[in-house]
């Protein structure tokens, strides 16, 4: 039973993979423990933000305070743009297959935000984790409202290691395609 708990908790505050987007698990770190994740993300092009398309790399770190309460911190390189942010998330619901969210923090990226994220996972089976949210991403100097529906899979291969896809669809004008994956790695 231990083991499982582990697992899902590996489907965590694994954390962004644009400038406002969370890995999209309802589920928390265990207390005291660290992640570290690596995920590369492809941007696609936009009319908002065209010098930040394609390639990016981010390296997230995250640590787990209470049961339904953990933290991340991360940094992304976005084409030349450096990206820094801090997110909490807060376990709000849990039954026995489904996770509810909330995230909250700050970023900067150009320009100094905030993000707010809500999220929904379902794991129908012990190794796959499905989710769905609102990601919404708030530039404050030039007060940009962008965001996203973030469709999230992800394998659990042991309590350890945690592999995931998402797909961020834009959900205003000022949003774009989103494709991210990474893996996740667990320390007790």
């Amino acid at each position: 039973m231990k083991r499982i708990w582990i697992v899902l908790f590996a489907a965590l505050l694994l954390p962004q993979v644009s400038p406002a987007q969370v890995i999209n698990f309802g589920k928390t770190l265990p207390v005291r423990s660290f992640s570290l994740t690596a995920a590369p993300v492809y941007n696609v092009d936009n009319v908002f933000h065209w010098e930040q398309a394609g390639m990016s790399y981010l390296v997230m770190a995250g640590y787990g305070f209470t049961y339904n309460l953990d933290m991340s911190a991360k940094y992304g390189y976005y084409n030349g743009a450096d990206y820094f942010g801090v997110d909490l998330q807060y376990l709000f619901r849990e039954t026995r297959q489904s996770y509810y969210s909330l995230y909250g923090g700050v970023h900067k990226w150009d320009e100094y935000g905030v993000d707010a994220t809500v999220t929904y996972t379902y794991t129908p089976q012990y190794w796959a984790n499905l989710s769905i949210g609102l990601d919404l991403d708030v530039d404050i100097s030039v007060l940009e409202l962008r965001a996203w529906v973030p469709l999230n899979f992800g394998i659990n291969i042991d309590d350890r290691y945690f592999i995931y896809l998402e797909y961020n669809l834009p959900a205003t004008e000022e949003a774009w395609d989103i494709l991210g994956g990474g893996v996740t790695f667990i320390f007790r």
